[in-house]
This record gives structure tokens, C-alpha cells and sequence, in this order.
């Protein structure tokens, strides 16, 4: 496992260095810097164990991260050489968010994402999900005045393609991919509107795929059928909660979203948004189904069936917060 290799945990606190160098750098040579040292930190951690897929897919992820720092450059050029604040670069920022939309997989620059999360085992598949969106989500927020249109186009169709490309599928990375493209149409669309409220749903989203690739990484180590129903239920309640299914924690920035998007009469936007959750939902819910009619199918070990049961426990009442989170809207709010 991930965990077991010595050199994995150096080269996950290069990734973290690489991130936190771009979210911090006021100048656009630094930015991509540390989006290449992110890059640098992140390729060796896909192909532990050196098999083929996994290689594969650390060569398409390359080649499509180089290609979006290409544009990253390319816009820092006509933008000009000197220390440049990110909220101000102009037109060119054009260049410089289709770059960042690349990086990060948004509909129509998504092609890649499925592939490579369908060839990389489940750590990998967690932090390319979750961490390795954060510089690019968080650089993208400054420049989404620069072509807001453009960015609301993007998260309509993210949402949708999103949604549609995980009914059918078998494979959970799969459907995982395809749900992070959709929770990426609904970060993208609420950043143009508001980017206090697109971070919001970012770090929403971060904490409960976490999780969610936390138990199905232990899923790999035992037998489902040892995990507790208790926890079974709460890893029900775990999935439901990131396909956004109310009242559960995982709507509550869907819910932000759509009054934020209300507000602003960006009624087609969110009918796309809304349209790709429900779609979204629907495969959730084959998932869960699935893995309670299979529960004595599924092998995992007993060190595995303990960490599910663990972070099940504690994931399922995570998920369950949401009528405190509500109340505490309606009285603060």
C-alpha cells in the first residue's frame, strides 16, 4: 500500500510544497513553478507498484499537465514579466484559465479524467481528486472575471457531461472520475458568482471524498461482509451525501450554489448544475445498491474491515450534520 513505501511520504510533502508555493506566489513565474514541483511530487506516487496502467496513466497525466502549464506560460508572457496581481491580468487571463480548466479537468478539457483515475489505484485516485485541484481551483478564482461567460459555459457542461458519463458505468474509479467532473461544474459555476462561496463547496467537497476514497482504499484490505450494518449504513449515508441527496451535509453547498446562482438569474446555469446532481445522484444510488446486494461478495481483510468501520463511524456523522448546519443558517443568516 501507499503507506508502506518510504519514499511516499516525501514526495507527498513535495506535492503539498509545490501547491502552497502557487496559491502564495504574486508572480506568474512562480505560480508555475509550483505547479511543476506539484507535478514532479505527484508522478512517482501513480506508478507505485510499476504496473502498466498505472504507468500509462502517469504519461497522459504529464502530457496534459505540461500542456496546461504551456498555456499558463504563454498567458504569463503577453501578460508581461514583471510581479503581476492575479485579480488584474486582463484579457490574457483567457489563456491563463483555459491552462488552469485543463489542470484541473473541466468540461470541455475532461477527456483525460477518467482515464487516468481508471489506471491508478485508490490513493492516487484520492489526492488527484482532492489535492491536486487545490492550486489550480484556487489560482482559477483570480482570474474568472477575465472571462466569466466562458467559465459559466464550462460548469454547465461539466455538471451534465459529468452526470451522463457515469450512468453505465461499472468501475467505481470510473464513477468517481465522472462525479468529480460534475462537483467541478459546480465549484466553477458558483467561483464566477462568488469566490467565497466557490471555496466553500471546494473544502465541502474535499472533506467527503476524502472519505469516500479513504473506505474504498480499505475495501481492497478485507471483506465487506465484516464491516458492521451500522457502518454499512453510514457508508450509505457517505455516498448519498456526495451525490448531494438532502438533508445531508453534502447538499448544503448545493444548496449555496443555488441560491447564490439564483440570485443572480443565472437560471440556465443552474438547470444544468441541477440537472447533472440529479444524474449524479442516480448512479449513487446504483453504487450503494450495489454494494449491499454483493456485501458477502466483496473481498477485504479484517485491518480493512476495522478502518471501514472506523471512518465509517465517523464519516456518518459528518453526513448527518446538516439539520444543525440548517439551523444555524436560519438563525445567522
Amino acid at each position: 500500500m501507499f503507506l508502506f513505501y518510504p519514499f511516499s511520504v516525501g514526495f507527498f510533502l513535495l506535492c503539498v510544497f509545490g501547491s502552497l508555493l502557487s496559491v502564495s506566489s504574486s508572480h506568474w513565474l512562480g505560480v508555475w513553478l509550483g505547479l511543476e514541483i506539484n507535478l514532479l511530487g505527484f508522478i512517482p506516487l501513480m506508478i507505485q507498484g510499476g504496473w502498466g496502467q498505472s504507468v500509462e496513466s502517469a504519461v497522459k497525466y504529464f502530457i496534459v499537465q505540461a500542456l496546461g502549464s504551456g498555456f499558463i506560460l504563454l498567458g504569463g508572457f503577453f501578460c508581461g514579466s514583471g510581479g503581476v496581481v492575479w485579480g488584474v491580468w486582463g484579457g490574457m487571463s483567457f489563456f491563463l484559465g483555459c491552462g488552469l480548466c485543463l489542470k484541473l479537468g473541466v468540461a470541455p478539457f475532461h477527456w483525460w479524467v477518467p482515464s487516468v483515475m481508471g489506471g491508478i489505484g485508490w490513493v492516487g485516485c484520492g489526492v488527484l481528486a482532492t489535492w491536486q485541484k487545490l492550486a489550480p481551483f484556487m489560482l482559477l478564482l483570480g482570474v474568472a472575471g477575465g472571462f466569466g461567460l466562458a467559465l459559466l459555459a464550462f460548469s454547465f457542461f461539466s455538471s451534465v457531461l459529468g452526470g451522463l458519463g457515469g450512468i453505465g458505468q461499472v468501475q467505481v474509479r470510473l464513477l468517481m472520475a465522472y462525479s468529480s467532473i460534475a462537483h467541478l461544474g459546480w465549484m466553477v459555476g458558483m467561483s464566477c458568482v462568488s469566490t467565497v462561496a466557490g471555496g466553500f463547496y471546494y473544502f465541502f467537497y474535499f472533506g467527503l471524498s476524502f472519505f469516500v476514497f479513504v473506505l474504498l482504499a480499505g475495501v481492497q484490505l478485507g471483506r465487506f461482509s465484516q464491516v458492521s450494518l451500522v457502518g454499512m449504513v453510514f457508508v450509505l449515508f457517505g455516498f448519498l451525501s456526495l451525490g448531494g441527496l438532502p438533508p445531508l451535509t453534502g447538499f448544503l453547498p448545493k444548496w449555496v450554489g443555488l441560491q447564490v446562482l439564483g440570485c443572480c438569474g443565472l437560471y440556465l446555469v443552474l438547470s444544468g448544475l441541477v440537472v447533472g446532481s440529479l444524474l449524479s445522484l442516480y448512479f449513487y444510488l446504483s453504487l450503494v445498491f450495489l454494494l449491499f446486494v454483493s456485501r458477502e461478495k466483496v473481498y477485504v481483510g479484517s485491518y480493512g474491515a476495522k478502518l471501514v468501520n472506523y471512518f465509517a463511524f465517523s464519516w456518518g456523522g459528518f453526513c448527518l450534520g446538516l439539520p444543525f448546519y440548517e439551523g444555524f443558517y436560519f438563525v445567522f443568516g
